[in-house]
């Protein structure tokens, strides 16, 4: 059912009259609501180093029920925050710590349970995993950290998976810190048998798990990984669709829990179904009313989906910017379906003291925080190399604009560093997009960012004397292929995927196309916030950037459109394709191809299918691929950049 505004805002007064007071004196809803804590308070500054303090609050309670969970997905070892221009995502993992806390002792003064999960994705996209300094293997002390919060359920993400000794080390750590809350359901490694030396294949982690929650709830939980084809040798992944017709499975759901608890990197909508999806009626051909509830990442967005109505599906974001909430209402009830409720949190101090109290801090979550400023000062996170002149967005603005990251790379980072004077003219440099992870903001550049933005040790590779013709076309056809082939990566060419539906609609671009324009209207009643001053007196202010959700689970119910905990204006963003590249070098007619080792397939593939090689009865293979540097790698480009460009 679709509302116009006028009528979602008269939905909104005639359920609430405080809705309606608020609306008349142009103040938002928890001016006078209220939340788990009444009104606005002043920010407290965040304890990490140089974060930048929460300055936005949540405007409504958490919609506690029978069962509760909070989730984690894709923090890629974030654990330290988003400590600079980015306030809304400024706590750090400390401050979490206490907040599962406090939120476990509310939830047990309810009388509910409160359960905590995180789908994956560890490692691989900040300094405090990948700047690991020897002899430690990579993730040592951050996954010691990680481990601190008393996860129910944990599983791997495909960036465990790149390298094996990584795999290996997570495998090994897991198993240690989290026993059979390490829940891996479709992953095996191959290890060496202590007995016999020789190497046998064994499961990442345990298959499921079977357990009872503090008010007597049978839970029987899942971990299944996508069918992740680009594991390193030595680990097998099966596909979710055929773990599910094996025996151990039909065995796991033979007999009804209270709930299924599945807890997996995987997307929750890909098109028409997602790998989700033959999960759930696995179970569902079985159990047709036991409630399901899904936890996924791998996506890095919030979304939300039902299945059916007795199961909802969560993604709680990226980089440790959001806390997922679920609630499960009615589970004592099994005549009806349960209500099932979704809050997106800012991961912030604020937000935490809003819904945990204003004194929510325990003695081991302010050791966790200090234990990770000095962390990051043994790293050598905070050394500067230089200081940027501006922002550079991944996502804000098109590749072309000069605020745009690619925008820098390809006209100014690459082409000043990446040169051989024993080569007679420029090369040709294509990047693959997806290899940069993040934003880079104005002021100090630190060796912390150069680990957020390249986090990968990629080489520069190249091709000789490719012909200028064949090159000049290269561009195009990657992008039409996509990334490792895979079409449906393609940023050209055809409609938006269910996937990148959702991703712009909670950045903000061109939202209408996508999403109810009547619900974007009632966000932006929200825009404007309350807040106090020092001396208490009420004040105005313009809500700041974040995410503006909408998803699949909000329903009817104008209140629940948005599952959004705090109100946010929302990001700008643009399309980016899946290839970027430097400008080709003028009046030559060869060309040197130069790219990731990464994308070594997909250049060589795309070569050949535009005509072959640089001899018309050969094509281009491996044998013709050279290394173009040797002195920088992409894990370092940014800092030589910042030494030469930005002193």
């Amino acid at each position: 059912m679709r509302l116009t505004t006028a009528a979602l805002a008269a939905a909104l007064v005639s359920s609430c009259p405080l809705y309606a007071l608020a609306a008349a004196l142009q103040l938002p809803f928890t001016a006078l609501s209220g939340g788990d804590n009444d009104g606005a308070k002043p920010a407290r500054l965040a304890q990490q180093p140089g974060s930048t303090p929460p300055v936005d609050w949540p405007y409504r309670s958490l919609p506690w029920g029978d069962l509760n969970v909070l989730a984690t997905t894709d923090t890629h070892g974030w654990l330290l925050g988003h400590q600079r221009n980015e306030p809304s995502y400024s706590g750090d993992w400390g401050d979490y710590y206490s907040f599962v806390q406090r939120m476990k002792e509310e939830a047990r003064r309810r009388g509910v349970d409160l359960l905590l999960v995180d789908s994956g994705d560890r490692v691989d996209g900040n300094g405090l995993v990948d700047a690991e300094p020897s002899p430690h293997p990579k993730g040592y002390t951050a996954l010691s950290i990680f481990s601190r919060v008393p996860y129910d359920v944990v599983t791997t993400g495909n960036h465990e998976l790149y390298k094996f000794p990584v795999a290996s080390y997570v495998s090994s750590v897991m198993h240690d810190k989290f026993g059979d809350r390490w829940v891996v359901s479709n992953v095996n490694i191959t290890a060496q048998d202590e007995v016999t030396g020789r190497e046998v294949e064994r499961l990442l982690g345990n298959r499921m798990r079977r357990f009872t929650t503090e008010q007597g709830r049978k839970v029987v939980a899942f971990g299944p990984l996508f069918d992740f084809k680009a594991h390193a040798a030595g680990i097998a992944v099966q596909a979710p669709s055929a773990m599910v017709k094996e025996q151990w499975f039909q065995e796991a759901i033979a007999s009804a829990p209270d709930v299924f608890l599945l807890v997996g990197h995987m997307s929750l909508r890909i098109e028409a179904d997602s790998e989700w999806t033959a999960v759930v009626r696995a179970i569902r051909e079985v159990h047709p009313t036991v409630p399901v509830l899904v936890f996924g990442g791998h996506h890095h967005i919030r979304d939300c989906v039902q299945e059916d109505e007795y199961s909802m599906s969560l993604a709680s974001g990226r980089y440790f910017e959001t806390v997922g909430f679920m609630s499960v209402a009615g589970l004592n009830d099994s005549s009806t379906p349960p209500v099932f409720k979704r809050r997106y949190i800012d991961q912030n101090r604020n937000s935490y003291e809003y819904h945990a109290g204003k004194g929510f801090d325990t003695d081991e979550g302010k050791a966790i925080t200090q234990e990770l400023a000095e962390t990051a000062r043994r790293f050598n996170l905070t050394d500067q190399f230089g200081v940027a002149p501006q922002d550079y967005f991944l996502h804000r603005f098109p590749h072309t604009d000069r605020r745009s990251i690619f925008h820098l790379l390809t006209t100014s980072v690459l082409p000043s560093l990446i040169t051989r004077p024993d080569r007679p003219s420029p090369p040709y440099t294509v990047l693959n997009t997806g290899s940069i992870r993040f934003d880079l903001f104005k002021g100090p550049f630190t060796r912390g960012d150069q680990w957020q933005i390249l986090p990968f040790a990629n080489n520069f590779l190249f091709l000789r004397d490719v012909p200028r013709g064949l090159a000049e076309r290269l561009l195009h056809h990657l992008n039409l292929v996509g990334e490792h082939g895979f079409a449906e990566a393609s940023q050209t060419g055809r409609e938006y995927t269910a996937e990148e539906r959702a991703w712009l609609t909670q950045q903000g671009a061109d939202v209408r196309a996508a999403a109810d324009s009547a619900a974007l209207e009632h966000a932006h009643r929200l825009r404007s916030l309350a807040t106090t001053t020092p001396d208490g007196r009420w004040r105005m202010r313009r809500a700041s950037e974040g995410y503006v959700t909408l998803d699949a689970c909000g329903g009817d119910d104008p209140a629940e459109q948005f599952g959004d905990d705090t109100a946010h204006r929302p990001y700008r963003s643009a399309r980016q394709p899946v290839f970027v590249a430097t400008a080709l070098p003028h009046k030559t007619e060869q060309v040197d191809v130069v790219f990731f080792d990464f994308i070594v397939i997909d250049v060589l593939r795309g070569l050949n299918a535009l005509g072959g090689g640089h001899k018309a009865a050969r094509r281009y293979r491996l044998d013709d691929v050279e290394r173009y540097v040797e002195w920088v790698s992409a894990n370092t480009l940014m800092e030589e950049y910042a030494k030469r460009a930005w002193n």
